[in-house]
This record gives C-alpha cells, structure tokens and sequence, in this order.
C-alpha cells in the first residue's frame, strides 16, 4: 500500500471524515485529499510534508515512523538527484586540448599532388606537340552500330497485406457536483493527472482517457458520475471508471 492509502485506512479507522480530520488538524481539505492521493507536491516541500504527516498520525491516534520512514524512502531519490545536479552545475567544463586530424592533414597532401600531376600534363613541350603532329597517321573511323539492350518488363512489388491494429478502448466520464460540491483527483491508466480541483454545485466536469481512469472524491454523496452516456451510482471515496461502463473499487484503497 502507498503512503496516501496508509493515511486514509487511519482515517477511516478513527470513524473520521475528510472535513472532520481538516477541522482538528487546521490542514486544508483540499491538501488532505491531495496526500490520500499520494500527492505531497502541495505541502511546500519535503519538511512541511512530513509535519502534515506527524499532525495527521497524531489525531487518528495512528504511529507516525512507519509513515515519515516510507516518506523519506520514496524522496530520498530525488533529494539525492537534485544534490548531484548542484554539485554538477558547480563544475566548470573541462577544457581539452586539440588533437590534429591527421585524415584532413593526408587529404590536403594527396590534393596538392594530384594538382602538380594535372599542371605537368597540360603543360607539355610545344616541339614535343609540332613533332607528334608531323608523324600523325590518318586512319579511317568505322562507326559500328551499337546494339539495342532488350527492353526487361518492370516488376512491381507485392504489397504485403498490412495487419489491423484492434480498435482502441475509450472511457468518457462526466462528474457533475451537487449539494455543496466536493473535491477531485483524476487520473489515468498511466497515472498521469487529468484534473484536480474541487467542483462547485451544478458544475461539470468530463475527461475521456483510453483505458481505465482512476477517481478519488472527498465527498462521493455530493457526486453525479455518468460513464459513457450512462449515469452509475456509487458511494466509494476511491473508484476505477473501466471502458465497459463499468466501476470499481481502487485497487490498494481501504
């Protein structure tokens, strides 16, 4: 299980709702739904994550180590990525000598050579040119026929027959607040964010993913889900919406 389903399973223990663990502990409801999402990015950094942590632990009456040890576990990676980028751009560039191209070096010798082999042959003795012509020997030219290549016919080449990709599985979800609204996180098969935000009463929101797209609601009693064209009833905080049409249960969630 994640961080974020450990801090809702002691929630549900403690018989507390999201507003009711917002009002003892003075943290945002939106944030506290945010961290049951596993999603600290709002705290304002790893210290103050931790302090929501120890707060939250401290009024579900729940051990707050095992929590700040899977916390730093699963930061420590990108504490010590960002060390190793600071300690990188505090580094100048290293500056090697040139080493000389001896391919570029033997081209220009063998260029300049064939150049003297062109100047000495146009450049010949104007004697050597008057004898030569003095001794010419008129020769008759035969001009033979040149025969005819046999036209090949072209060949075209088969097509290979193309092979067709299944069609892809599309879930359109709709999320419409009533009452007094409530708050949303969802996100696709990939468990990239699609939208965050709390949704006023009458307002509207629709996402369309391919494959299945994961919810979480702070108040589901306030939620009107329809799943492609069709409205589907559910009083779960953590719901999968499937292609199908169909919802279930968040797979890791109490």
């Amino acid at each position: 299980m994640s961080i974020g389903s450990d801090l809702t399973a002691a929630r549900e223990r403690a018989d507390m709702t999201i507003e009711q663990l917002s009002a003892a502990t003075r943290i945002r409801t939106g944030l506290l739904i945010a961290m049951e999402a596993d999603d600290f990015s709002r705290c304002g950094g790893n210290f103050y994550a931790r302090g929501h942590i120890r707060s939250i632990a401290r009024v579900v009456k729940a051990d707050p180590a095992p929590l700040i040890a899977a916390f730093d576990a699963e930061h420590a990676v990108e504490d010590e990525k960002a060390r190793r980028e600071e300690r990188a751009a505090a580094k100048g560039p290293t500056l090697r000598p040139a080493r000389p191209r001896w391919a570029i070096v033997v081209g220009a010798i063998l260029v300049i050579l064939m150049g003297w082999g062109m100047v000495r042959l146009f450049t010949l003795p104007s004697d050597i040119e008057a004898n030569a012509s003095k001794t010419a020997v008129t020769t008759a030219t035969v001009t033979t026929p040149t025969p005819k290549a046999p036209v090949t016919p072209t060949v075209r080449p088969t097509q290979k027959p193309t092979t067709a990709k299944p069609p892809v599985l599309m879930t359109a979800l709709t999320l419409t607040a009533k009452n007094d609204g409530t708050y949303l996180t969802v996100r696709d098969k990939k468990n990239r964010r699609l939208f965050q935000g709390r949704l006023s009463p009458g307002i509207a929101q629709s996402v369309t993913s391919s494959g299945d797209i994961r919810v979480t609601v702070g108040n589901p009693g306030n939620l009107i889900v329809t799943l492609n064209g069709k409205r589907v009833p559910t009083k779960l905080y953590k719901f999968t919406a499937h292609p199908n049409g169909t919802l279930s249960k968040t797979a890791g969630s109490s």
